[in-house]
C-alpha cells in the first residue's frame, strides 16, 4: 500500500495544533504498515499543490488522501483533484481538539464541510472520514481506503488466463473483453485447451514428482486414487504454473468440460485447486466474471479464495458447491480427501472431496450489465455440519446475513467467490471508487 498524503492548510492558520494533527495522521498510517508519500510541511498554495501532485504521481501512489489540517482555500485542494482525479481520493477532516479542557479549532471541520460540497457539486467520486487521527474508527476507515485503493490498482494491472471459454454455453460466464479491461482492469489472455494439455503431456522428471509429493503431503488420498491419476494432475498443475509464469498471470480459469473431463480424461479440479496454495487465483468453467471477483477478494484480503455454485437453500442456509474444486487451505489436513471423481459418463479423473471449515465469510459476484457493471455482495457464517454434496462434491453451508428472499431476488449468476472474513465494507468502498452499483444483502460492517 503506497498512498499520497497531502497535508493542506492556510498560511494564517499554521500553528502547533495543525503540525500535531499532521504528525499524528502520518504516524497512524505508518503504524498500520502503509507506505506514506508526503511533503514535510503542509501545502498552502496552488503552485505547491501542483508540484506535490507531480511528485506523488512520480512515486506511483495507489491513492490520495487530502488531509485538511486547518481552514483551507479551495483552489489548493482543487488542484489535487484536477491533477490526480483519476486516482482514488479520500477527504479527511477532524473536529475541534481539547487543549487544557478548552476545545480549540484549526478550521479542519469547517474545511471538510466546505470542500465536501465542492466534490459533490462536481460529481467527484471520493471516500470521506471526519475524525481525529487517534480515533479508532477514523484510523480503521482511513486504513480501509488504503487497502482498497491498493487492491484496485493491483486489479487494474493484473493479467488473467482464460483456457477455452464459457463451458456449456453458459451465458453468465461470457464477458466483453474491452469493457472488462477499460472499466475494471484485468487483461485477459486467451489460451487454448490444447496448449495446456500438450504442455502437461511433455512434463516429467523431478518437477512432476515434486508436485506428486506435494499432493500427498497436502491431502490424504482415497484408496481408489492411482499413481497415474496423481501424475496427470501434477503434470497439469505444473503446466498451468508454467503458463502463469510465461504470461505473467495473477490467475487462470480452465474450461474443464468437455476438453479435460471427457476428451483428455482428467478433470482439472485438483490442479486448479492447487493453484491457490501457490498464490495464484484459480477457477474453472470459463466464468471470468467469477474469476475477477475472486481476484478482487484475494487482493483485498491477501487470503486464498474459493468459489461455488449456488446449489440450494434451506431457510437462511445457502449451499455453495463446485464440482471438485476447493483450495486445500479452506479446511484442515485431517478433513481433506482427494478421490476418484463421482461416477459419471462425462467426467474422469480425481477431485477434491471435503467441506470448508466453519467461520465468517464474504461472498460476491461482479456482474456485467449493458455497458457497465454492478456487484452482488453478501456475508454469512459457514457451518461446521456441512455435508458433501451428493456424497462427493466439496461444499459449504452458509447461514447468510439478511433475508434469503432478498438474495434470491438479487441472483445474477450461479458462481460466487468467497473467502473468510468480513470484507463487505471494503467491497462497498471499491464499488464507490469504480462508480458501480453495489447490491448488499444484509447489514454492512462499514
Amino acid at each position: 500500500m503506497k498512498i499520497g498524503l497531502a497535508f493542506i492548510a492556510q498560511p494564517d492558520y499554521l500553528d502547533k495544533l495543525t503540525e500535531q494533527a499532521c504528525t499524528e495522521a502520518r504516524q497512524s498510517l505508518q503504524q498500520q504498515g502503509v507506505d506514506i508519500v508526503s511533503r514535510d510541511k503542509p501545502i498552502v498554495s496552488q503552485s505547491q499543490a501542483v508540484a506535490a501532485s507531480s511528485y506523488f504521481l512520480g512515486e506511483d501512489v495507489d491513492g490520495l488522501i487530502l488531509f485538511l489540517a486547518s481552514w483551507i482555500e479551495c483552489n489548493v485542494a482543487m488542484s489535487f483533484v484536477c491533477e490526480m482525479g483519476h486516482l482514488p481520493l479520500l477527504l479527511w477532516g477532524f473536529p475541534m481538539i481539547a487543549v487544557d479542557g478548552v476545545r480549540q479549532s484549526t478550521g479542519s471541520y469547517v474545511s471538510f464541510a466546505m470542500f465536501k460540497g465542492v466534490l459533490d457539486r462536481i460529481g467527484c467520486r471520493y471516500e470521506q472520514v471526519l475524525g481525529a487521527p487517534a480515533d479508532r474508527e477514523a484510523k480503521t476507515a482511513v486504513f480501509r481506503f488504503c487497502r482498497v485503493a491498493s487492491a484496485r490498482k493491483a486489479l487494474r494491472r493484473s493479467r488473467l488466463g482464460l483456457v477455452g471459454y464459457a463451458a456449456m454455453s453458459m451465458y453468465t460466464g461470457t464477458f466483453d473483453h474491452l469493457l472488462m479491461r477499460y472499466l475494471i482492469g484485468p487483461e485477459v489472455v486467451h489460451i487454448d485447451s490444447s496448449t495446456v494439455i500438450g504442455l502437461a503431456q511433455k512434463m516429467g522428471g523431478e518437477e512432476v514428482e515434486r508436485q506428486v509429493q506435494w499432493l500427498r503431503d497436502i491431502s490424504p488420498l482415497a484408496d481408489d486414487v492411482a499413481d497415474n491419476d496423481l501424475q496427470v494432475a501434477a503434470s497439469v498443475t505444473r503446466a498451468l504454473l508454467h503458463l502463469c509464469e510465461t504470461y505473467e498471470l495473477d490467475g487462470i480459469n480452465v474450461k474443464c468440460q468437455p476438453e479435460f473431463s471427457r476428451e483428455f480424461g482428467a478433470v482439472a479440479c485438483v490442479p486448479v485447486s492447487s493453484l491457490a496454495e501457490f498464490g495464484v487465483v484459480g477457477s474453472c468453467e470459463g466464468d471470468m466474471l467469477c474469476t475477477v471477483s475472486m481476484l478482487l477478494l484475494h487482493k483485498l484480503s491477501g487470503l486464498p479464495v474459493s468459489y461455488g455454485d449456488c446449489i440450494n437453500h434451506d431457510g437462511s442456509v445457502l449451499t455453495l458447491s463446485a464440482c471438485g474444486f476447493m483450495p486445500y487451505s479452506f479446511t484442515g489436513r485431517e478433513q481433506r480427501l482427494i478421490r476418484r471423481f463421482m461416477p459419471h459418463p462425462a467426467f474422469q479423473g480425481i477431485q477434491n472431496s471435503f467441506t470448508a471449515r466453519p467461520g465468517f465469510m464474504t461472498i460476491l459476484r461482479l456482474v456485467e450489465d449493458i455497458g457497465s457493471y454492478h456487484m452482488l455482495i453478501f456475508t454469512g457464517q459457514a457451518l461446521a455440519d456441512t455435508k458433501l454434496r451428493q456424497g462427493y462434491m466439496p461444499a459449504v453451508d452458509v447461514a447468510i446475513t439478511g433475508r434469503m428472499d432478498d438474495l434470491v431476488k438479487a441472483y445474477n449468476g450461479q458462481h460466487y467467490a468467497f473467502a473468510y472474513g468480513d470484507w463487505s465494507a471494503e467491497l462497498l468502498s471499491y464499488c464507490r471508487m469504480q462508480g458501480i452499483r453495489a447490491d448488499l444483502i444484509g447489514p454492512s460492517s462499514g
